[in-house]
């Protein structure tokens, strides 16, 4: 199922919002309005009360006899409604649900509107009070005067005031309405002006070539260039493994050519009955496995990232040892070696990793040594950890040229007689850089290479 746009969402939570908004205002204006218009008509009875109490004060406004006075009322024409105007020259049609009685307290009704003729239309109990009379719920005010031993009730219908409320109600609605319509239109409007980026955002994706692999540089606003910055490094992430996938194949193909071609001549010369030439396939044989999993190493290497959970402490005094332990006799056995490993401080680093740089580094020592040559291997003490140095007494590396030691299939002009294919001090330094351990080289007066690891991971004693 197919999700609603963020403009849709958008505008549909705000227009709810906003009706909610208004719905809860016109009716907080509506229950306000009822209470004042219930204080106005209460208000009105009792001054009415009050002006009914000045006049029966008057000696002859009263029949003297105790028989009953009744207030006409004006009879207006049937259709004031359907001419749309309810103020009369005689009068208002309200006159009608509006009604007072003045009573004795002998229970004799001595004053009355027209259309109060009849029942009490409140109790004799001061205040106010609803009545039931005919078809109407009156709402009425009773008031008890002294002077004159009476009653007097003053009452409206209910249903005035039913009609007031529905003629509110009616009004608010149409209030909500004609504001909600422009609210809406200007929201609609906002978010559509601030939805543009975000919508050319969108389109400079759709229309982009599954190829461009070049950064994004969309205006965007700030919560979204979070999501720009990201989609940006996936890019970055996407090219270099691309790329990384090029050079492998690029450097398989030309640095596999001459091992295959050396491996396919001396298995046309083969004879099973030298062995010259059967050993002689089997060395080119090592050597093209050799170079394939140097390749296959070093390309895992660059996928790789470690984090400091991975880490465990790891012993440089055993490491060394263990991995000259594992290197070839033949290597080994032709050199002199000088071994001063401290047995503290632990660094952290993954064991096999580190054994694969250390045995890297020390078959390299000794290969350039060459026979009766010298391998050193010592540690000292660094302001932020440990060094571990690995030097021999080799043809060395010029200085101006020490820099491109780690590059691949990179073998200095002087050195490419000795065998190897240049990749084994890549794969070191990118174990190193895995450990961000600082590998430097150097060699002093271009006689011998010097390895130095500084450690900066080290376990607390």
């Amino acid at each position: 199922m197919k999700s609603l746009s963020l403009r849709r969402q958008l505008l549909i939570s705000t227009n709810i919002v906003v009706i909610a908004v208004l719905a809860l205002g016109a009716w907080l204006n509506y229950r306000m309005t009822l209470h004042e218009l219930d204080e106005v008509f209460d208000a009105e009875l009792a001054q009415t009360t009050r002006v009914l109490k000045s006049l029966i004060h008057d000696p002859g406004f009263l029949d003297q006899t105790g028989s009953l006075r009744i207030i006409e009322l004006p009879q207006l024409p049937g259709n004031y409604e359907e001419e749309g105007d309810e103020r009369q020259t005689d009068g208002h049609p309200y006159e009608r649900k509006l009604a007072f009685q003045v009573w004795d307290t002998k229970g004799n009704l001595l004053l009355a509107s027209e259309n109060a003729v009849g029942t009490p239309l409140s109790q004799p109990t001061r205040g106010y009070h609803e009545v039931v009379r005919g078809d109407y719920t009156w709402i009425g005010f009773s008031y008890f005067d002294r002077q004159t031993q009476s009653w007097i009730y003053t009452a409206q219908r209910e249903d005035v005031r039913g009609e007031l409320s529905a003629y509110i109600t009616e009004n608010q609605r149409w209030i909500v309405l004609l504001t909600w319509l422009p609210l809406s239109l200007a929201i609609l409007l906002t978010i559509i002006w601030f939805m543009r980026p975000v919508k050319q955002f969108a389109q400079q994706l759709q229309q982009r070539d599954a190829h461009d692999l070049r950064p994004l540089n969309a205006h965007l606003p700030s919560e979204l260039e979070p999501i720009q910055a990201n989609m940006n490094a996936l890019l970055a992430r996407v090219h270099t493994y691309l790329e990384r996938e090029k050079n492998f194949i690029a450097d398989a193909s030309h640095e596999l050519r001459t091992p295959l071609a050396a491996l396919r001549l001396h298995a046309a010369q083969i004879d099973p009955a030298d062995p010259a030439s059967i050993r002689a396939v089997q060395q080119a044989t090592e050597r093209l496995t050799h170079l394939v999993n140097q390749l296959l190493l070093l390309t895992k290497l660059e996928g790789t990232q470690l984090s400091r959970s991975q880490l465990t402490p790891v012993s440089l005094e055993a490491l060394v040892h263990e991995s000259i332990a594992e290197l070839p006799e033949a290597v080994t056995a032709e050199c002199e070696w000088q071994l001063a490993v401290a047995t503290q401080p632990q660094v952290l680093g993954l064991p096999t990793l580190l054994a694969v740089m250390l045995r890297n580094l020390l078959q390299n020592a000794a290969k350039y040594a060459g026979p009766q040559g010298q391998v050193t291997v010592n540690t000292q003490p660094t302001p932020n950890g440990v060094s571990l140095l690995i030097c021999d007494n080799g043809p060395g590396v010029p200085t101006a040229d020490l820099n491109r030691l780690g590059e691949r299939f990179y073998r200095h002009p002087e050195t490419r007689h000795i065998e190897g294919a240049g990749l084994g001090l890549s794969i070191v330094k990118r174990i190193a850089e895995l450990h961000t351990i600082e590998l430097i080289f150097s060699s002093p007066k271009d006689s011998g290479l010097c390895a130095q690891l500084n450690f900066n991971l080290l376990v607390d004693n």
